[in-house]
């Protein structure tokens, strides 16, 4: 997890927050081919970190 980031298109700093799904508030995530699955065979998951621009509610999501 990135500790601080900017939005790119105008420097403003982002706040990092805690993002959530699914009925176990489960963390995000996406299917990463980059990373190994099971067996080195299927691609991994990498999860999702979100950062909040809290004047413009704009939420981005970055996959560290």
């Amino acid at each position: 997890m990135s500790g601080s980031r900017t939005r790119p298109d105008c420097g403003i700093a982002l706040e990092r927050v805690d993002i959530a799904a699914g009925p176990h508030d489960e963390r995000l995530s996406i299917d990463d081919p980059r990373e190994d699955g099971l067996a080195g065979v299927v691609g991994g998951s990498t999860y999702l970190d979100a950062y909040l621009r809290t004047d413009c509610e704009l939420v981005r999501l970055y996959a560290d």
